[in-house]
């Protein structure tokens, strides 16, 4: 049978400030109103069932991953989860080792889950192609016809053209912008897309040839159970480097679909309309005199431009990205810096997401801290207490239960209520509206780390 295997588990560093080491790119609306992920599943609706697909994320993303599957039909027991980010080559060889177990002849589709594609049904053919090919014992690759020289993507060169697919010479990484104008003008490179069809035990044997230490590993794993015991002693490999660029039956069908990978900065620019004078917005955007720029806005403010060219911006809350459009694959170097720094901006926004709702960092200060909080219908925070601060909290909406101590009382929009430092609380949203609370935190120490839960709804070891 035929399964996808949806990758669902990258950062998307070169995204940044939109996406954020907790809240990636794939799980966030960039266009239209679903987000990535969720149109990656609907775009194989018809193709594979949602029984037979399959989605690998990091342990951290499985809540606010089941969250965004949870109408689409796919089983929880379908969602398989990295203790680590591993790369892609550990990611697709799990997936192959578990499906694999069950179906001999499993036939894997392996789409990352943060591309935009136009024309669906162009792509399920391309894909119906591919199944074909991978039926045949091929690595099979879905390549893409370069409409610029793009540094970044990797690129494929094709040799011998048979009915249905193209044979593979070679795999090449991201090439400097000499070698991309160099690959760009011959007809036989595509870009690697990411996406590859093969038989989940055919690329089982690639993998115990070309990355014989990965293999030991995967065969000790028997179930999900096993995986936490074995993860830690696998080294991180791409599927490119570790596989795809020594393998020899590869081969790969070209897309006949518009396709980005939203990858970066200048892929975006390429999917919005833009005006007269090239310019590309998404928010409250003025540019007087302006050509070529790019500004992107998740925040309240308005953004002006006067005279620039060729220029990207892109705004948030918390922090400010503005780039030269040639320089968009170099975010990911800011991003490292600022991790070597410390700061929280490579994390998370202002607005962070929990299983249960959000908060928002309003203020805060020397000693004091304000968040909006927001709890969904029918859930609840873990049963909980702080050694170094107390809380203020006022209903701004909504109806909510509070429990302070032994007592546990409903609280209504417009009241507010004080929770000494040290004592167990917890709040409770069992309506079907969501409820909004301003909380005011002051004391020696207000880090996200100082809570002690007591119980809780939510397994520990898929919390942020």
């Amino acid at each position: 049978m035929n399964y996808a295997v949806i990758l669902a588990g990258g950062v998307g560093s070169r995204f940044w400030p939109f996406s954020r080491e907790l809240e990636p790119k794939q799980f966030m609306k960039i266009i239209g109103e679903e987000s990535l992920l969720q149109t990656t599943v609907k775009r194989i609706k018809g193709l594979i069932i949602p029984s037979n697909t399959f989605i690998i994320t990091n342990k951290i993303y499985y809540y606010e991953l089941l969250s965004q599957i949870k109408n689409l039909g796919i089983p929880e027991e379908n969602i398989i989860l990295e203790p680590e980010g591993k790369n892609t080559a550990p990611a697709i060889g799990l997936c192959a080792k578990l499906i694999g177990d069950k179906d001999k002849n499993a036939v894997l589709v392996v789409l990352p889950a943060d591309h935009y594609i136009k024309n669906v049904k162009e792509f399920k053919l391309v894909i119906k192609k591919a199944i074909v090919s991978a039926k045949n014992n091929f690595l099979v690759t879905i390549g893409i016809k370069p409409a610029n020289p793009s540094t970044g993507y990797g690129y494929i060169k094709t040799k011998d053209r048979v009915k249905g697919y193209q044979k593979v010479e070679k795999f090449f990484e991201k090439p400097s912008q000499d070698k991309a104008s160099i690959y760009f003008k011959n007809k036989n490179f595509y870009w690697n897309s990411g996406m590859f069809i093969w038989k989940a035990s055919v690329f089982l044997d690639e993998v115990k040839k070309y990355l014989p230490g990965l293999y030991k590993q995967l065969k000790i794993i028997k179930s999900k159970d096993d995986i936490n015991k074995v993860w830690p002693k696998i080294k991180p490999i791409s599927v490119d480097y570790g596989i795809m660029e020594h393998a020899k039956g590869i081969v790969l069908v070209p897309a006949t679909f518009y396709w980005t990978d939203v990858g970066s900065w200048d892929a975006l620019r390429e999917v919005f309309p833009k005006d007269s004078r090239g310019n590309v917005s998404s928010g409250d955007i003025i540019n007087l005199g302006s050509t070529g720029v790019c500004a992107f806005s998740k925040g309240n403010r308005l953004i002006s431009t006067i005279g620039l060219k060729d220029i990207i911006i892109a705004d948030t809350p918390d922090a400010l990205l503005v780039c030269d459009k040639n320089k968009t694959q170099e975010v990911k170097n800011l991003v490292n810096t600022l991790k070597s720094r410390n700061r929280r901006e490579h994390i998370v926004h202002l607005t962070e997401r929990r299983p249960w709702g959000s908060f928002t960092i309003l203020q805060e200060g020397l000693g004091f801290k304000i968040k909006l909080i927001e709890i969904n219908p029918y859930k609840r925070l873990s049963l909980q207490r702080h050694k170094s601060r107390s809380e203020h909290w006022v209903v701004v909406s909504g109806r909510v239960n509070i429990t302070i101590g032994k007592s546990t009382f409903i609280a209504n929009k417009n009241q507010s209520v004080y929770v000494p430092m040290g004592i167990k609380h917890r709040l409770q949203n069992s309506t079907k509206l969501p409820v909004r609370i301003v909380e005011v935190q002051t004391g020696g120490y207000l880090g996200e780390d100082d809570i002690e839960r007591f119980d809780d709804d939510f397994k520990k070891e898929y919390r942020r």
